[in-house]
């Protein structure tokens, strides 16, 4: 396969290998082609403006120059082949989202793809509407490649490669001809021979962005290999880039470091928080402890002796563990409402033994007794304090489950509050108008579930409640981003419930106090957790650290002294990871910044 080099100036030579255009002596349409885009590439340098920026500010929450300049200069200067290198938390999205939409609107980009983690699809096809009133449509299948001019796929999920033919299974991604290729969060390309890096590689491309805030972090060979895929030669081979700039063989600190950022600058453009004013609020958690009482207690405690060791399916066989905490632990522990939800769906199937679901009624009936739901009380009480504290005081609350939220509307219903409930389904109308109206004042309350609210914004409320929470990291990551973004102007509250004697008190604290609120900024604990090999999905196609907090729960049969030391370990192991992280980014602040 012949490389291409992307973005050089063929200029000099043109006239000669085209002479006889003129003289009726062209007879190659490949060529004729080529000569063509030598001179869109050439138009496109001459970009002194976005044409297309009164039709997107409308959508903007807020006009941030350096954005605009920033995609101005990756247009003007760099023909949108470069490394997007701006700092954590200042819209590297909203800045590709510029250059694509001029892009469209100059006639030049008629086809793109955004490659970026699962957690990030969903993320990017609302930015791209919502803001750029761009429609991308999603790769889900091999059969998808070629069917949307502007498409978004998962990085992970479609650079797998078939070892017995040899073959990516996406293969298809490599017949289509792209004008932009967009990589978000690609510090994970790092790594040269990976099967990601050459995926990527082999992508037929005629513009290439790489957005990362991390170019490298241990090794200079990781900005080699990063740089080498953006644009072939630009640091020489390896063995010359070796001999120039690594002192000694230090992975660190480069040798001649003011020719390589001189180098660097020629296809980067990087800035920082100090630069352009941005400033991020804190996070407080508060983590809100319920106490059970000796009713609820007692249903808790049958409900995980149901789930560990009378839970069998009609032919006498034992359920999986990892469906028991997968598909059913989480809708037990969400409210009492979905608890008993489930329970009754047992009770009711003919899936399961008798003995599953005689013991599955006997908690019913202890339900039906029950005469408080300390969970519940506890948010009222909670979103009573709140709402004390003045009068516009908003709350955005998370639940993972339909059936909960519509329980909590129900139970807040009689505090004379405006409630908007948000959850999957909507249409994109019906959604701006909630979000507007919440906005407005229309509304003090949102509830909202995680499919409901991905990709919005709402800086303008710094309360958020989660009444229950995902056992992965990146998910309860995603639910504050709601409200840590660009034009915050308070600390957040992030209010966490966890039951006293459950293995939930003990999750929340891992990721509320020892991983989501800890002072780093948005963005940051995706780029800790791959450098430690915990960002991606596992054998069950869940999140990592979820999966390992689950196996936890799997071993240990439930018992709580035994999941508390596995949820130890994995917290020791995020913590080294901050620590590392820490100094690598003091170490990249040395070298791009100082």
């Amino acid at each position: 396969m012949v490389d291409v080099i992307v973005n050089e100036n063929f200029e000099d030579d043109a006239d000669e290998l085209f002479a006889d255009l003129e003289n009726g002596g062209f007879d190659s349409s490949e060529l004729f082609k080529l000569r063509m885009d030598a001179e869109e590439v050439s138009s496109d340098s001459e970009i002194s403006e976005l044409i297309s920026y009164g039709e997107i500010s409308k959508n903007l929450a807020y006009d941030l120059p350096y954005q605009r300049e920033g995609a101005l200069r990756l247009l003007r200067d760099l023909n949108a082949t470069a490394l997007l290198a701006d700092e954590v938390g200042l819209g590297k999205t909203i800045t590709a989202g510029m250059v694509i939409k001029e892009g469209v609107v100059r006639g030049f980009l008629k086809s793109v793809v955004i490659l970026c983690p699962p957690s990030l699809v969903d993320q990017w096809v609302v930015e791209m509407r919502e803001k750029f009133e761009l429609e991308f449509g999603i790769i889900e299948s091999v059969e998808d490649w070629g069917k949307f001019d502007f498409a978004i796929a998962s990085i992970d999920r479609v650079k797998g490669f078939d070892r017995k033919n040899h073959e990516f299974r996406h293969k298809a991604a490599h017949g289509v001809s792209w004008d932009l290729v967009i990589v978000d969060e690609a510090h994970k390309l790092k790594e040269r021979n990976t099967v990601r890096w050459r995926f990527v590689d082999r992508l037929q491309k005629k513009r290439f962005l790489l957005l990362t805030a991390t170019p490298f972090q241990n090794d200079l060979l990781e900005l080699y290999n990063l740089l080498h895929i953006l644009k072939r030669g630009h640091l020489g081979t390896l063995r010359e880039f070796r001999r120039k700039f690594l002192f000694r063989g230090n992975k660190r600190h480069p040798l001649n470091p003011l020719e390589l950022k001189k180098k660097l600058e020629e296809v980067m453009v990087r800035r920082r928080r100090d630069e352009t004013g941005i400033e991020y609020k804190l996070r407080i958690p508060k983590i809100v402890t319920v106490e059970m009482s000796e009713r609820e207690k007692m249903i808790y405690d049958n409900t995980v002796r149901l789930l560990r060791s009378n839970y069998f399916r009609k032919n006498g066989n034992v359920i999986s563990g990892a469906l028991i905490v997968f598909a059913i632990l989480p809708k037990v522990t969400s409210s009492s409402r979905s608890a008993v939800e489930s329970l009754t769906k047992i009770v009711e199937s003919e899936l399961y033994s008798d003995r599953t679901r005689d013991f599955a009624q006997g908690i019913l009936d202890d339900y039906a007794e029950l005469k408080v739901d300390s969970k519940i009380e506890k948010l009222v009480s909670l979103v009573k304090e709140i709402r004390s504290r003045s009068s516009d005081e908003k709350i955005l609350i998370y639940t993972r489950h339909p059936t909960t939220l519509r329980y909590i509307v129900e139970k807040l219903a009689p505090q004379n509050l405006k409630i908007i409930e948000f959850m999957g389904g909507l249409d994109r109308e019906e959604k701006s108008r909630r979000i507007e109206s919440f906005k407005k004042g229309e509304a003090d309350i949102l509830i909202s579930t995680d499919t409901g609210a991905e990709g919005l914004n709402f800086q303008f409320c710094r309360n958020l409640i989660n009444y229950d929470l995902p056992w992965n990291p990146m998910a309860v990551e995603q639910r504050i981003g709601r409200l840590d973004r660009i034009g915050q102007k308070r600390d957040m509250y992030i209010y966490s419930f966890a039951t006293k004697g459950t293995m939930e008190e003990h999750v929340v604290d891992l990721i509320i106090n020892k991983m989501c609120c800890v002072g780093l900024v948005i963005g940051e604990l995706p780029i800790i957790l791959f450098n430690l090999g915990l960002d991606g999905e596992g054998k069950s196609g869940r999140n990592k650290i979820e999966e390992k907090l689950m196996a936890s729960f799997i071993e240990g049969k439930g018992n709580l002294d035994f999941f508390a030391r596995g949820v130890d370990e994995i917290a020791a192991e995020i913590s080294l990871g901050m620590e590392e992280y820490g100094e690598e980014k003091r170490e990249n602040t040395c070298f791009f910044d100082g």
